[in-house]
């Protein structure tokens, strides 16, 4: 799971939450997940297939 990085910008592509931007606030190596959070209070885990690097 090197594909991102804590602190990495990304936008999700996946079925949920698609196109908005967030951060990466954890990495859960066992279920091959990252944590993004989006806004101050939302948040998600995602996998690396349902996110892009984030370029404005």
């Amino acid at each position: 799971m090197n594909d991102y990085a804590i602190g990495d910008t990304v936008q999700v592509t996946g079925a949920a939450m698609t196109g908005n931007v967030g951060t990466i606030v954890s990495i859960d190596d066992k279920r091959g997940k990252y944590l993004v959070r989006i806004g101050a209070v939302t948040q998600n885990y995602f996998t690396a297939e349902e996110l892009k690097p984030f370029s404005p």
